[in-house]
């Protein structure tokens, strides 16, 4: 003959849900089935919310961080541009016009460059 295990050391049947016989109750059974059901239930909801929104959070956490980095990407540029000319306007002799012509010269030879290197 087996003996049944309480799995409540305490040996209270209104929380163990056994009788003084050791055999399980209605109400133990019952709530078995409930929180399998409510088990159930949370996994199927968490499986949808991994298939729809998950793909929705990442795909908007990757546009949020690609707007910011070329947010700081183009004031880096702006402002390399700014050290540029002003680094140019020290190094060359006369006034601000002298940056402005090398710098010109400069852009006109890439336009150049880019223009010869296209493909009709």
């Amino acid at each position: 003959m087996t003996i049944p295990v309480d799995p409540d050391p305490t040996g209270d049947p209104a929380v163990s849900g056994s009788n003084k016989d050791g055999f399980a109750t209605r109400n133990s059974r019952q709530g078995d089935w409930a929180s399998s059901l409510v088990d159930r239930f949370v996994n199927v909801v968490e499986q949808v919310r991994n298939v729809t929104t998950q793909p929705l959070i990442t795909l908007a956490r990757a546009l949020v961080f690609g707007v910011i980095m070329a947010c700081c990407l183009l004031a880096a540029l702006v402002l390399t541009g700014i050290g540029l000319f002003r680094l140019l306007d020290l190094a060359l002799p006369g006034d601000s016009w002298s940056a402005h012509l090398v710098l010109g010269a400069f852009c006109c030879a890439l336009g150049t460059l880019l223009w010869s290197r296209r493909s009709p």
